[in-house]
């Protein structure tokens, strides 16, 4: 019985759809707070950071930085949408239990979920990449465009791992240890802010089993090179992880709410 009430159906559009029209009250106020913490960091760690580090395979310590803030924006974005968000929808407001009073499965309330973390990582990293553009660290709009596909599986990859945590968590204080144990180490270890050439092969190492720095490789090469090495393996860990995470999500959510 929760097997077929966990299958998702198009209907799963229609719990998109809500979440679009509830963000379409305070997206104005959002994006100007959003560009100008963009123009921040970029400033902080492209420019100022940026004097210090010479150049890295040619290019600018600013170039390669920005591809990074991209999809560790889209990250940042999509995670507190599946944590904070959806355990309010979930514990607070009761939103979920509504949701399952319309002919709308759990599956359908996890994958439109899903679909808007996606959403709101294709928004954010389309913010961080007008600043990049203002910048002039955009060679080709066509590129940075292509992008946008590998930005919405970071959504879909870390709005599942989200929805795993909102799933166990007793209260909000619960996502201090999600952001420490597994958003921090990707920010910080999937060469988005720094090459991983210098660290221990450990470390190294440690990189490599990241989703998040096969996000990165594909960004950065599509947005700076306009190609990307091993293209199809990088897609493969992304696309296969975000498959994995998704199902768990599934099953972290269904019982929470069936408990």
């Amino acid at each position: 019985m929760i097997a077929a009430g966990m299958v998702p159906s198009r209907r799963a559009l229609r719990v998109w759809l809500r979440h679009l029209v509830q963000y379409r009250s305070f997206y104005v106020a959002e994006w100007a707070g959003n560009f100008g913490e963009h123009v921040l960091y970029l400033l902080a760690f492209g420019y100022g950071l940026g004097r210090l580090v010479p150049s890295l395979n040619g290019i600018s310590y600013a170039q390669f930085i920005g591809p990074g803030l991209v999809v560790s924006i889209a990250m940042w974005t999509s995670t507190f949408e599946s944590t904070y968000g959806a355990y309010n929808r979930m514990r607070v407001q009761k939103t979920y239990e509504a949701m399952m009073s319309a002919p709308l499965s759990l599956g359908d309330i996890v994958l439109g979920d899903l679909l808007w973390c996606g959403t709101r990582a294709i928004i954010g990293a389309t913010l961080m990449m007008i600043v990049l553009s203002l910048f002039g660290l955009i060679g080709s709009l066509w590129w940075a465009l292509s992008v946008l596909p590998i930005i919405f599986l970071v959504g879909l990859m870390f709005g599942s791992l989200g929805l795993v945590s909102a799933g166990l968590a007793p209260s909000f204080s619960f996502f201090s240890f999600h952001f420490s144990l597994v958003v921090m180490p990707m920010f910080f270890f999937a060469e988005t802010l720094f090459p991983l050439r210098g660290l221990p092969d450990g470390l190294r190492l440690f990189s490599q089993t990241l989703p998040l720095t096969h996000a990165v490789k594909i960004v950065r090469g599509l947005i700076i090179f306009g190609r990307v090495d091993d293209f199809l393996f990088h897609l493969f860990i992304l696309a296969g992880s975000t498959l994995v995470f998704m199902a768990c999500a599934t099953i972290s959510v269904s019982r929470r709410m069936m408990s």
